[in-house]
């Protein structure tokens, strides 16, 4: 069955290929900042999971078959929720934050099948030990990057390997789509 990946994400078209080869991508409608403001739990692995649930949701009336993907992914350090930078700054005190630290990194999945509207929403997550980076590491790293799209202000796959000591989970869900996960749950529909 053909997966309709509602994402506008560079990163998750690529990821979705080592799962299938007929596969569409088309950008969600939705504004994440309406729908976090409706969201009261905090939660973040329920947030991960509506914003995904609303991005897939958003694209089903525009086909007749197939499966429609939705993915949201999240940084969390300690109970606070990492978003995307909104400036070279911001991007600067949120490695700063994540310097020489532990943080989780959730993607919310949903699936919904198109013609029997059968929808699956779950999670993955993935641990990231940041090593101690210097002043210099943080804005060698910023400069060098397109960093403003990113949770977190980092892309694992995008020169902020170096950073990293240590990862516990899925290397994919950090790049945007737990895609061992995902092959489980196409099994299944």
């Amino acid at each position: 069955m053909k997966i309709i990946l509602a994402s506008n994400s560079p990163r998750r078209k690529e990821l979705i290929k080592k799962i299938c080869e007929k596969f569409e991508k088309i950008k969600p409608e939705v504004d994440e900042k309406i729908i976090l403001e409706k969201i009261k739990n905090r939660n973040p692995y329920k947030i991960a999971c509506i914003l995904a649930f609303e991005k897939a949701k958003s694209v089903l009336n525009k086909f007749k078959k197939g499966i429609v993907l939705g993915a949201d992914t999240i940084v969390v350090l300690k109970n606070e929720i990492i978003g995307k930078p909104d400036s070279k700054k911001h991007a600067i005190s949120i490695l700063k934050k994540l310097n020489n630290s532990t943080h989780r990194v959730i993607t919310g999945i949903a699936l919904i099948n198109v013609e029997t509207f059968e929808t699956i929403v779950d999670y993955d997550v993935s641990y990231v030990t940041f090593k101690k980076l210097s002043l210099k590491d943080i804005r060698d790293y910023i400069d060098k990057n397109n960093i403003l799209d990113k949770a977190g202000a980092y892309a694992i796959q995008e020169g902020a390997d170096p950073f990293i000591k240590k990862i516990k989970g899925s290397y994919y869900n950090i790049v945007g789509l737990p895609v061992e996960k995902l092959k489980k749950i196409l099994k299944v529909l």
